[in-house]
């Protein structure tokens, strides 16, 4: 039995060559960041430096504030020490939760750029 793979519901549009902005499905621009501010974790928490998506903070029009990964996927904040090179001061990384996971992105690991 197969299972059809459907879209993320906020899967966004990339465009090849511009590899740090994405655009959301209503036209919406948005960019690759190294640190967002998460007043709940203490200030600025590092983004993971993935080569084939980004992390981003969803504008509030669509649900307050989620973190989110260019796959689709929502985004976390971990403390693991397998990311202690690219942490924050206070030890924690935006992470994409599929990605952090099964080691791939809901897009199913292939690349875009």
């Amino acid at each position: 039995m197969t299972v059809e793979k459907k879209p993320a519901p906020f899967q966004i549009v990339r465009h090849r060559g511009i590899p740090s902005k994405a655009q959301l499905p209503d036209g919406v621009w948005i960019e690759r960041q190294d640190k967002i501010w998460i007043p709940e974790w203490g200030g600025f928490v590092m983004c993971a430096p993935y080569s084939d998506h980004f992390l981003y903070q969803l504008p509030e029009k669509y649900l307050g504030s989620a973190l989110m990964c260019t796959c689709g996927s929502i985004a976390v904040v971990t403390g693991l020490s397998g990311y202690v090179l690219d942490a924050s001061p206070q030890g924690k990384l935006l992470v994409c939760k599929y990605h952090a996971d099964k080691g791939i992105h809901l897009t199913g690991g292939s690349k875009w750029i």
